[in-house]
């Protein structure tokens, strides 16, 4: 891995991509989600227009598109978060801030994913082990090559839209289980000027008081704030990852300890 940089600046990262794809390494990390509020705002400064989320799914797209219009109706976007998003303390209310900051700043806010009970479908047709040989597309693989048509359809519309997507690192990229990642099906649809940026670090919570360190670096690194470029496994895309402290997020998105 290339040398640390503590000035974490998004923009830089971005380059001249059309496309930045925001990766937590867990769900049930709240920090991830403020994390991505900042970067959504450096990116909107410098361009980007789009912000698509993994997290709501397509058949929403409406009530989305209402509440972005009106800045009504986002208690139907939090109670799905709050249905369907309790991997950890604070998370549910962690996903609504962003959607409501990607509003607040004028980025059209898109749903990239197909509802929970359709992917309970696509687990009956084709279950994870058929998937991984080779006999269907899984739901997970099925998903991610969905969301490149989405995202392409959204960069091919007009040159000047570009888009920034958060979801989990194993979607933006190649898993553990070898299962593509969306990075390998934009390329179907040439659509290849992208960048992947992957947050590590953190603090996962399951209540106010039990909470354990996601940061896998030497304890110096545990509290520092940095990035660096490249990942350490696969990945098609130029990449970077950006590791936050291991500090309690506070519901405003800031740390304390």
């Amino acid at each position: 891995m290339n040398k640390i940089n503590t000035d974490v600046n998004y923009k830089t990262m971005a380059g001249n991509a059309r496309l930045v794809m925001l990766g937590e390494s867990s769900h049930s990390t709240a920090g991830y989600k403020y994390e991505a509020i900042k970067a959504i705002k450096q990116l909107k400064a410098a361009g980007f227009t789009h912000f698509a989320i993994e997290m709501l799914p397509r058949a929403m797209q409406e009530k989305i598109d209402f509440y972005q219009r009106t800045g009504k109706g986002f208690e139907v976007i939090q109670q799905y978060f709050n249905k369907y998003w309790t991997h950890g303390y604070l998370t549910p209310h962690a996903y609504g801030e962003l959607v409501k900051a990607a509003r607040d700043i004028g980025m059209k806010i898109v749903a990239l994913d197909v509802l929970v009970e359709t992917m309970d479908i696509m687990d009956s047709v084709c279950s994870s082990q058929k998937g991984i040989g080779g006999d269907c597309f899984d739901t997970h693989t099925y998903r991610n090559a969905l969301w490149a048509v989405n995202l392409a359809t959204i960069l091919n519309r007009s040159s000047q839209n570009r888009v920034v997507a958060f979801m989990h690192r194993f979607h933006a990229v190649l898993n553990a289980a070898d299962q593509p990642g969306v990075d390998v099906f934009l390329k179907d649809h040439n659509i290849f000027n992208v960048r992947f940026i992957d947050f590590i670090g953190g603090l996962s919570c399951i209540s106010d008081r039990r909470c354990s360190g996601d940061s896998n670096q030497d304890n110096p690194l545990k509290e520092l704030y940095f990035y660096r470029e490249g990942y350490p496994y696969e990945s098609s895309v130029k990449s970077f990852q950006v590791h936050i402290p291991e500090k309690r997020v506070n519901s405003d998105g800031s740390l304390q300890w």
